[in-house]
């Protein structure tokens, strides 16, 4: 019985507004040979079927990796005993990436195609993506390792608009200096007009 208890690419049930977070994807790391003390391409091949590893000597040291995965992925995963129903879990991940040209799978793809291959096996097993996520961050024998998050891109520098002033308030002043012209005419006037009715009483008092 396979047992795919699955997971969702949530951070926590209390963030349940929140948008998901994509799950972490993971390949095998051809680079990482340089610090470790096996040969890669060795353990690669030795993952091909028995016809495949009878038609050709041992790998060397210095081979290329990818042609072997070429040939798993053209050939060698399609045979029945490439992914056996007792196959340790850690293994079992291992030849699934290979099995997908090594491009980058993340826990619950690699769930998936388990799941789907040992759906008829009657050895109880726990294919859930959260199994398969550890055991693949605890895998550097396999060269397992997780694909880099890309680096968010930087935000745009803010735009400087050179500040235009407007030739209306102009027009506004020059409106505000008629206004008061035409005030002090006014007021003039007035005082004019004042000074003309003083001048007429003072013309008739004098008449008495």
């Amino acid at each position: 019985m396979i047992q795919n208890l699955g997971v969702t690419g949530r951070v926590g049930d209390e963030n349940e507004g929140d948008e998901e977070k994509p799950l972490p994807k993971y390949l095998i790391d051809f680079e990482a040979e340089a610090t470790a003390r096996r040969s890669l391409p060795a353990l690669i091949a030795s993952r091909r079927c028995y016809l495949d590893q009878q038609a050709d000597e041992d790998a060397p040291a210095d081979a290329d990796p990818q042609q072997f995965v070429d040939r798993i992925v053209e050939h060698c995963s399609a045979e029945r005993d490439y992914l056996l129903p007792d196959t340790p879990l850690k293994e079992a991940i291992f030849r699934a990436l290979l099995a997908n040209g090594n491009e980058p799978m993340d826990a619950e793809e690699i769930s998936a195609v388990l799941t789907e291959k040992w759906v008829m096996t009657p050895f109880p097993r726990n294919t859930a993506a959260e199994v398969i996520s550890r055991l693949a961050d605890s895998s550097p024998s396999y060269f397992i390792d997780r694909v880099p998050e890309p680096e968010p891109e930087p935000e745009p520098e803010p735009e400087i608009v050179a500040v235009v002033e407007d030739a209306e308030p102009e027009a506004d002043d020059a409106a505000e200096a008629a206004a008061d012209e035409d005030s002090d005419e006014a007021v003039s006037e007035e005082v004019t007009e004042a000074e003309d009715g003083d001048e007429t009483e003072g013309a008739g008092a004098e008449e008495e």
